[in-house]
């Protein structure tokens, strides 16, 4: 389930890196671009990486067959997403009704069962704070990469592609900013926030007693 991800990504990035360093020859804007453009491909690569994993580790911990009611307490935030988004969305006559409907399930020894199309946001679109927000609510107890480092270039390659993806910032405006060796660092540091990403979701996915009360 994860293995298969992990290699996708891999290769996902090696072709980053692969077309980056074809680019080396181009010079002036043209290379500026290539220099911009790499942020653009390299948050292609790390959101479907965060979206991909999220929905695997739904998928695994549905496997795993836990009644509801014995579910670590982070993980109702997900589980009962209908039930939550109900009550969010439902008319004032229906409240009460959809607040019953709540605890009923929280209560409930039936399996615990979700889309894993649910996905947990903060708003911030793919910034580190909503990998930290991935993490509280799954009930993984540590910072979402290796190195706080990590945490910084997540949000300049996020600020990067938005800057060129909603036109506030052209791929040679972005490219002047850094120099190929700085790139092709970013692309490697980014892989490598991806791989943890995906190692540190499977671990806790792999231990049952993780997901449950104590």
């Amino acid at each position: 389930m994860f293995n298969p991800l992990k290699a996708e990504v891999v290769g996902r990035f090696t072709a980053v890196e692969s077309f980056f360093k074809a680019a080396h020859g181009l010079k002036g804007n043209e290379a500026q671009t290539a220099r911009g453009l790499a942020f653009v491909q390299m948050y292609a690569a790390y959101e479907y990486t965060v979206t991909t994993v999220v929905q695997r580790a739904i998928d695994s911990l549905i496997s795993h067959n836990h009644a509801t009611n014995k579910l670590a307490p982070s993980l109702f935030a997900l589980f009962l997403d209908p039930e939550l988004t109900s009550l969010r969305d439902c008319p004032m006559k229906s409240e009460w009704e959809r607040r019953l409907d709540l605890f009923k399930r929280v209560f409930d020894d039936a399996p615990a069962i979700v889309s894993n199309t649910v996905f947990p946001k903060d708003g911030t679109h793919f910034r580190s704070s909503q990998l930290q927000m991935i993490f509280r609510v799954l009930g993984i107890n540590r910072t979402p990469a290796q190195r706080h480092r990590h945490l910084h270039r997540i949000n300049e390659v996020v600020e990067a592609r938005n800057a060129i993806a909603h036109g506030r910032e052209t791929a040679d405006g972005v490219g002047r900013r850094f120099t190929r060796a700085e790139v092709l660092h970013a692309i490697q540091q980014m892989k490598s926030v991806c791989l943890f990403l995906i190692s540190a979701i499977q671990n806790y996915c792999s231990d049952p007693n993780k997901h449950c009360r104590k």
